[in-house]
């Protein structure tokens, strides 16, 4: 076969990577949405300017951080409550997620029960935590057992699907094997199922424990107890000092609290254990785990439990508010029936719009934001200890603060409105977009990089041509899965003002129009759904 013909000009080259016009197509129309959204919700390079003006003067009111020792009093009391809040609420939420994600498995349950199982953990993870806080500061009070509640169930919604997707992978011949034996269904779970998805369970469990310390701070600003009803007491009273201080102690709980879930998945995940042969009275005999690798697990399952009975025992939880949780649950969904449709097209429509718009302003300017970072963070890329230590910090320093709080700071440098909210989520995206990107930056072959920097290929081409074509898949899947997760964030964020649906539930509240609570809840309901459903789709279809 005869070569194709080349022209003096190069035209092989440019067949070999011809335009690809409906990309490019799409990628002035998206441009061209970006700017429509940005006018939509007002955010305007004037306002951007001014705030800057603003934010250098809030920081100026902010720096020193406030080390008084009454501040470290209340400092001290809000992050123990909110460590037993996380503490407390992980301990229970897990022991629940367990058979709810057993039900759910649907190579162990007939197929009602897993639709059932399924159900209630798509209903767990519909909602943000903070919506179902305020729930149940309605009917429990304010205080922690409200937000232990609202982390019991997100911790549900997690955990329960992880562990069924885990149930699912595994090898059913250990399985198939105890049934053939006979053996009833609990030996079934305890001897075939348990020692396959331990390792990956108590992955799942650090986690959520990492992750349930963040939201702990959050469920806070809505009643919930914790650091977060401090750090929202701050903000109103003008202490921006304390505020500093505040946010600085989120950030060292939070990596440590990394540090350690790191600790115990490499605890509990080590595929291949080193082992020991001991001689036994018939002979020697090789245990699996060392006695030092026995001891370590061990010492973990004694410290959780302490760590457990001792939050338990010592956090301030009020009882007697449980006794008519079910008669006040029961009244305030009644109070949401019949739903006032009406309210839709007069305020909720809008707030609607403007909360998509806030989530898709929010994550293309994460990941705007977030590429130069991962590229600091990717040590393929990046040789510098030093370089790679800053891009780190600001992946965790970033996603350490929760999006809400993020938004009360924007807030007050932009003034209330989308703008901060854009802020708010763009900022807090950082830390999970860079974060997955530089995995994917570091996780692609290197032939194609070292052909083309042997080839004199600049810096600029090596990227454009080496890296993105194997990172562009990682690239779509974390921005579709991130916008997914900020349409939820950006539902909430109203309620420190900072638009959106947010806006409306929280007037709604105010007035005591339950009715139309009701109403934004199903919206919120119903949008979150549909874009699970786009994001699916679009992976299946882009990815």
């Amino acid at each position: 076969m005869s070569a194709p013909p080349v022209s003096a000009g190069g035209s092989l080259r440019a067949r070999a990577f011809p335009p690809n016009w409906p990309l490019r197509l799409g990628a002035v129309l998206f441009v061209a949405y970006v700017i429509y959204a940005a006018g939509i919700v007002d955010i305007r390079w004037e306002r951007f300017v001014q705030g800057l003006g603003n934010g250098a003067r809030f920081l100026g009111r902010m720096f020193p951080p406030n080390l008084a020792h009454d501040k470290l009093q209340l400092l001290a009391q809000g992050m123990l409550e909110s460590l037993q809040i996380a503490i407390i609420a992980t301990g229970a939420g897990v022991l629940l997620a367990l058979p709810v994600g057993l039900c759910a498995a649907r190579n162990l349950m007939p197929l009602p029960v897993t639709i059932l199982a399924r159900g209630l953990i798509a209903l767990c993870r519909t909602f943000h935590p903070v919506i179902v806080a305020i729930l149940f500061v309605k009917a429990v009070g304010f205080g922690a057992l409200a937000g232990i509640l609202a982390l019991i169930v997100a911790t549900i919604g997690f955990i329960a699907k992880l562990i069924a997707e885990a149930i699912e992978e595994m090898s059913m011949k250990p399985i198939e094997a105890l049934r053939a034996a006979g053996s009833p269904f609990l030996s079934v779970v305890t001897m075939g199922v348990v020692p396959q998805v331990l390792p990956r369970f108590i992955g799942f469990a650090a986690y959520q424990l990492d992750s349930n310390l963040r939201n702990s701070a959050l469920v806070g600003l809505v009643g919930g107890g914790g650091i977060g009803a401090t750090l929202f007491t701050a903000f109103q009273r003008f202490d921006y000092d304390f505020v500093l201080t505040i946010i600085i102690a989120i950030i060292l709980a939070v990596m440590a609290g990394e540090i350690l879930s790191a600790f115990m998945r490499r605890v509990y995940q080590d595929e291949a254990p080193s082992g020991e042969v001991k001689q036994g009275a018939s002979g020697p005999v090789w245990h699996r785990f060392t006695a030092a690798e026995r001891g370590m697990r061990l010492a973990f399952w004694a410290v959780a439990a302490l760590a457990l009975a001792w939050s338990v025992q010592t956090i301030e939880v009020i009882p007697e508010f449980l006794y008519d949780a079910p008669a006040q649950t029961v009244d305030l969904f009644a109070r949401m029936w019949p739903i006032d449709w009406a309210y839709f097209p007069k305020t909720v429509q809008q707030a609607l719009i403007e909360t998509l718009h806030t989530a898709t302003l929010g994550t293309v300017l994460a990941i705007l934001m977030a590429t130069p970072v991962a590229l600091m963070c990717a040590r393929n890329i990046s040789s510098s200890v030093w370089v790679n230590t800053l891009g780190r910090f600001i992946l965790v320093a970033t996603r350490s603060v929760h999006t809400l709080v993020w938004a009360l700071l924007f807030v007050a440098v932009f003034g209330p409105g989308a703008l901060a909210g854009v802020m708010a989520v763009a900022v807090h995206s950082i830390g999970f977009t860079g974060k997955f990107l530089a995995e994917a930056i570091e996780e692609a072959k290197p032939g194609p990089i070292e052909a083309l920097r042997a080839a004199g290929a600049p810096w600029r081409s090596v990227l454009i041509k080496g890296f993105w074509p194997q990172v562009k898949p990682a690239f779509l899947a974390v921005s579709l899965f991130r916008w997914d997760i900020n349409v939820r964030e950006s539902a909430v964020l109203g309620l420190v003002g900072a638009g959106g649906l947010g806006v409306a539930l929280q007037a709604a509240m105010d007035n005591l129009y339950w009715d139309q609570v009701g109403l934004v809840l199903v919206v919120i309901f119903a949008v979150v759904v549909v874009t699970e459903i786009i994001t699916a789709t679009l992976r299946a279809k882009v990815i």
